[in-house]
């Protein structure tokens, strides 16, 4: 079944280590990023902002995909259909060189519902303890 999940693995003050693992019908892909806790709640409203407007494009980004930094994570989230269904192409850096090259692309199938119960849990999942699970679908 297609999923994204966030689990929170560790959490120094603002810093938060996050495992992110998604799966569609063809991928199951996982990896780390470390985020801090005021950007995961500028995601969150970013969340908010496309349920409100689902005709168009929402681009999410765990990390920064360019530079000397630790591996990033990425979504975008396509406009809704007219049953409110939509795809999220997810982005998963594999952290197996120092280059940063090698990444994971693929589509994860959603609703525009589980997409808004998604932007509850990752505003939650801040003050949750280390071990708690956000799951999209």
């Amino acid at each position: 079944m297609d999923n994204i999940i966030f689990r929170k693995i560790w959490q120094d003050d603002n810093l938060i280590e996050l495992r992110i693992s998604a799966n569609s019908e063809f991928v199951s892909a996982y990896q780390s990023c470390y985020i801090q806790d005021k950007r995961l709640e500028e995601i969150t409203e970013i969340i908010y902002d496309f349920v409100d407007n689902y005709n168009n494009v929402c681009y999410l980004e765990f990390g920064k995909k360019e530079g000397n930094y630790t591996p990033a994570f990425s979504m975008c989230i396509l406009p809704a259909d007219m049953s409110g269904h939509v795809m999220i192409e997810v982005d998963i850096e594999i952290a197996d060189n120092d280059t940063r090259s090698h990444r994971c692309c693929f589509y994860v199938k959603s609703e525009l519902g589980l997409i808004e119960r998604l932007g509850k849990a990752l505003k939650k999942l801040i003050i949750e303890p280390e071990g708690c699970e956000v799951a999209l679908n």
